[in-house]
This record gives C-alpha cells, sequence and structure tokens, in this order.
C-alpha cells in the first residue's frame, strides 16, 4: 500500500510538473505576442514617418528642380532684369519682359516645353507668358504654331526684322489664329 501511495504521488507530482511547464509555456507565448506585437506598432509607426519623409523629399526635390531651372534660366543674362515700371505691375508682365530679355541674348526658336524648363513655370503660365510677349513686341518677338499645335516662339532682330517685313507683308498674321495658338 505505501508503494501505491509513492507511485499515486509520482504521478501527480509529474502532472503538477507538467501542468507548471505548460503555464510557463504559456507565459512565455504570451510575452513574445505581446513584444511581437509592439515591434509591428513600432514598424508601422516608423513605415509611416519613412512614407512623410520620402513626401517631404519629393517636394524638396521638385523645388531644387525649379531653382535650378530659374538658375539656368538668368545664368546666360549680363544684366538683372530692370524693375517693372508703374505701367507692368502685373507678373504676367514681368514674366514676359524677362522672357523677351533672354530671348534677346540667347536668340532662337523656342518650344512651350524649352520655356517651362527655362522659366520654371508651368504650361500654362508659359503659354500666357509666350501669348504677352508677343502683345508687348511684335515687332520683335514672333509667335508660330508647328506640327500637333507646337508653339514656338522665336526672337527676330531689327536686321532680320527689315529683310523678314517684305516677305511677310503678303501673309499678316491672324490675330484670331494667334489667340487660337495661345489658348492651346
Amino acid at each position: 500500500m505505501f508503494e501505491e501511495l509513492l507511485e499515486i504521488y509520482r504521478t501527480k507530482v509529474e502532472e503538477i510538473e507538467k501542468e507548471k511547464k505548460e503555464a510557463h509555456a504559456m507565459i512565455l507565448l504570451a510575452t513574445a505576442m505581446e513584444k511581437i506585437s509592439q515591434e509591428m506598432d513600432s514598424k508601422q509607426s516608423d513605415i509611416d514617418l519613412i512614407g512623410r519623409l520620402i513626401d517631404q523629399v519629393d517636394r524638396l526635390s521638385k523645388e531644387v528642380s525649379d531653382l535650378k531651372s530659374q538658375f539656368r534660366a538668368r545664368k546666360g543674362r549680363i544684366a538683372p532684369v530692370e524693375e517693372a515700371s508703374s505701367g507692368e505691375k502685373t507678373a504676367l508682365d514681368k514674366h514676359a519682359r524677362s522672357l523677351i530679355d533672354i530671348m534677346m541674348e540667347r536668340p532662337g526658336r523656342f518650344t512651350t516645353n524649352e520655356l517651362v524648363d527655362m522659366l520654371g513655370l508651368n504650361k500654362t503660365t508659359v503659354i500666357n507668358v509666350m501669348k504677352r510677349a508677343y502683345e508687348i513686341d511684335p515687332m520683335h518677338v514672333k509667335m508660330s504654331q508647328g506640327k500637333r499645335r507646337k508653339l514656338f516662339l522665336s526672337y527676330v532682330s531689327d536686321d532680320e526684322g527689315q529683310k523678314s517685313e517684305v516677305a511677310a507683308c503678303s501673309e499678316d498674321a491672324d490675330p484670331i489664329k494667334i489667340e487660337l495658338m495661345a489658348m492651346t
């Protein structure tokens, strides 16, 4: 009988030890799950932070690109643009005068996309600036339309202007056509 009690005691101790190990394993599992949850939360906040940082870098990159474009546009000028007189108070007139100055210094034929890069403005504003430059100085600034409704702006010096006036007398520019080109 003593041996039977001893055997029952041993089995009971083994069951208690087994339950104790299971309880300890459950506690370890619960703490591990809690740690994983905390790490996931911190990683999510890190991901959100990285996303915000990427957005800021994108915005700053665009600003740097705009500044580079403006710098390239001003790089070729010898003297800074004069302050606008009292009649030229709008920003559009200032941009148009600046564009005329750039074109005088670097003559050529410019597309809308090239002027977007040079002036650092959006395409719609550049088209308005092109139109305004044509209105301010129609003797020197010429606007034309190429294939696929592409707008071109060029500067004609006084010497070239006199030569082309003879040829242009037969082909007067239609103001409505110029207006439609500027709107596209």
